[in-house]
């Protein structure tokens, strides 16, 4: 018989993190979703309640805030919740040059971004650890590959989680704990309603037509849970691309991201 796990996911209320929950209420586990909309979460857990057969429980909480990593260990410790598996998928990013962005909005990109996912990998990697088992997921993304000029401290987020990823997966990997992490591309979800249209019309990187379908992302996810494995660049296209950028300067792929992300009304 398939043992149930309980998995905490981040970011569960729309784009990766909602597709990946859909995929694994199916196969019977209990997940803990995570957002800021306790609305939100309780009509997904609603909805999933009805096609499935999974016990669905929510927290609301905003993940961008100081402490809200202690928080959310908080609520697992009083619901007597031993977490089995940790998806930190929850993230947004601003495309912009780095001195125009608000100072509030860079804090709480960073903290939501790098501050909260270290912090959670700390608290519940220790958890599992102890009992030796466990798996984490992070979600990085294409952009942690390389600089990322107009979504530099965006990629630079990313670039933290991908290499915070693969090093604690080394340190966790002789006490049983698994740790992984996802590097999607562009992917076709509310992430960019936060982008003017206008910034990336015309052919610009984050185009539409150019952006992987979301179930594809979170397909992909699942599956390094199910398969393991460590980092795991979704599509083809973004595996070259990150292959190649191994063999030029530094400089020239910087150049290279200058051009592809420049917003299309900066001059």
């Amino acid at each position: 018989m398939k043992q149930v796990k309980t998995i905490l996911l981040t970011g569960a209320s729309s784009g990766i993190g909602l597709e990946m929950a859909k995929m694994l209420a199916t196969q019977n586990h209990r997940l803990i979703l995570v957002s800021r909309s306790n609305e939100r979460l309780e009509a997904i857990a609603a909805d999933l309640a009805k096609k499935t057969s999974a016990e669905i429980l929510v927290h609301a909480l905003d993940l961008s805030m100081p402490q809200a990593a202690q928080q959310l260990l908080s609520y697992c410790d009083a619901q007597q919740f031993e977490i089995d598996i940790l998806i930190n998928n929850a993230g947004f990013g601003i495309l912009e040059e780095h001195v125009k962005i608000a100072p509030e909005k860079l804090r709480q990109m960073l903290q939501l971004n790098v501050v909260t996912v270290a912090e959670l990998c700390q608290a519940f990697g220790a958890r599992m650890k102890q009992r030796r088992a466990g798996t984490i997921l992070n979600v990085a993304s294409t952009a942690g590959f390389q600089a990322t000029p107009y979504f530099a401290a965006y990629g630079a987020s990313k670039a933290f989680v991908l290499c915070l990823s693969e090093a604690i997966a080394k340190e966790l990997e002789d006490a049983g704990v698994r740790v992984c992490c996802l590097a999607p591309g562009p992917t076709d979800t509310a992430f960019f309603d936060a982008i003017k249209p206008q910034q990336i019309d015309e052919g610009h990187y984050f185009k539409k037509a150019g952006r992987t379908n979301v179930r594809s992302v979170a397909e992909a996810g699942v599956a390094l849970l199910t398969h393991g494995g460590t980092t795991r660049v979704v599509g083809l296209a973004n595996q070259i691309m990150i292959f190649g950028n191994r063999f030029a300067p530094r400089s020239v792929v910087a150049a290279i991201s200058k051009r592809l992300l420049k917003p299309v009304n900066i001059t």
